[in-house]
């Protein structure tokens, strides 16, 4: 029986699976392509604290100017133009990853959040709503 999430190494696991497939996924290969360049070991503690911080309300991830996801995904966006394909695949690798490894009221919760921040990120840097 699979467990829930319960701390900062779950949420690493299931990063570092998740990773692991949309590195080398044929929709995401180009968006993906910076985290390629800096290493998935230097994007992984940033991740586990967004993460950590959405899951667990963790405070890791204050969303400063420094540290601000939707200035991040605006460069990717200008490096390679985000589709509603590219946050739909996204999504699908994020909740397979949740399935396959966790069952609990947490994993239920990374993927509502994943959906929301998809949408929200879609919006902001395409003007689309997709269908989430």
């Amino acid at each position: 029986m699979m467990g829930d999430l319960t701390d900062r190494a779950d949420v690493e696991a299931l990063l570092r699976r998740f990773y692991n497939r949309a590195l080398v996924d044929d929709v995401l290969v180009e968006p993906f392509a910076p985290v390629r360049e800096i290493g998935l070991d230097a994007h992984i503690p940033t991740m586990c604290d967004f993460w950590e911080t959405v899951l667990f309300r963790a405070g890791r991830y204050p969303g400063n100017q420094r540290r601000n996801a939707l200035t991040a995904h605006r460069a990717v966006h200008q490096r390679t133009p985000l589709t509603d394909r590219h946050f739909a695949r996204w999504l699908t690798i994020w909740h397979s990853t949740v399935d396959e490894m966790y069952r609990g009221p947490v994993a239920e919760r990374a993927k509502v959040q994943a959906s929301r921040i998809a949408g929200a990120l879609e919006r902001r840097l395409t003007g689309c709503a997709g269908v989430r």
